[in-house]
């Protein structure tokens, strides 16, 4: 074979080689392509997606009403078995059985923030609403009915007589400071020593009301909003002098649900004392006492 010939049949294999090559390229590129641009836009629609689901997420459900709000506040203080017959205690099975059919029932549990937005803007973010609130601060709010909330996700506030931290089955200062960063819950003021503020002078319920608003304040970085009134009682000067101690709302132990025209500062609630089963606490949300 000459060389004339091995050197033509050389060009025509390279020229084989060449063509298949750029066809390669060409494929490889055009494909690429369209990978890209599908991958492009799907992390656009992936984005779009999530934007539309966190405005969805956003959105305000809260509706507002005609007719006055009415709404019960509910009343508990040792959620632990019972002690002598005390009506202050509510055994944890009780209390748990309570806060299910709550939940089953479709009652959103409010915080006070939620409950403040009720009362003055009659307006809601379910049909069904509820705050809990559980006073004195014991430390079986925390070991047993936290855990509770927790598992049902539900809101609930506790009031803490300040000057009774540390003491006797009460929450101590680092107890405080851990249950805070639950988001579920809220801690208010019950006063500074649990006085009766019917019969207290006014230097004296000023005192009160001011010092331990100040003192969960610095203690939790917060701003206390509520004022829990021992015993539930007050005096005509009271609620003015909570007004200016700087909280929005004081709730009481009149019986009843609450609503805008019991006054911010004289709110009713629903004692909850233990024997209930669910249905007799259903009738006591419903009809308020």
């Amino acid at each position: 074979m000459n060389k004339e010939k091995i050197l033509k049949i050389m060009v025509a294999v390279l020229s084989i080689v060449l063509i298949a090559v750029l066809a390669y390229r060409f494929f490889y590129s055009s494909n690429k392509q369209t990978s890209d641009n599908n991958f492009f836009e799907a992390k656009e629609q992936q984005n779009k997606d999530k934007k539309e689901k966190k405005k969805e997420t956003d959105k305000d459900t809260w509706k507002k009403y005609d007719d006055e709000i009415k709404f019960p506040i509910l009343m508990y203080h040792h959620i632990s078995e019972v002690v002598d017959g005390n009506t202050l205690f509510v055994p944890q099975k009780e209390f748990e059985e309570q806060m299910k059919s709550l939940h089953d029932a479709g009652y959103y549990t409010l915080s006070p923030e939620e409950a403040y937005r009720v009362l003055t803007k009659n307006e809601k973010p379910a049909e069904k609403i509820v705050w809990v609130t559980l006073d004195d601060g014991y430390v079986d709010n925390m070991k047993n009915a936290k855990p509770i909330l927790d598992k049902l996700n539900m809101k609930a506030t506790i009031n803490i007589i300040f000057n009774m931290k540390d003491g006797v089955d009460k929450m101590t200062d680092d107890m405080l400071q851990e249950i805070n960063k639950d988001k579920l819950i809220s801690l208010e003021s019950h006063t500074m020593d649990h006085i009766d503020l019917q019969y207290a002078t006014p230097d004296t319920a000023k005192y009160q009301l001011e010092a331990s608003k100040k003192g969960l304040d610095e203690l939790l970085k917060q701003d206390t909003s509520v004022i829990c009134y021992p015993s539930g009682r007050y005096n005509d000067s009271t609620p003015e002098l909570a007004k200016n101690a700087g909280y929005k709302l004081g709730i009481t132990t009149n019986p009843g649900l609450a609503s805008a025209s019991n006054g911010l500062y004289t709110l009713n609630r629903v004692r909850v004392a233990y024997g209930n089963n669910a249905q007799s606490f259903m009738n006591l949300i419903d009809q308020g006492q």
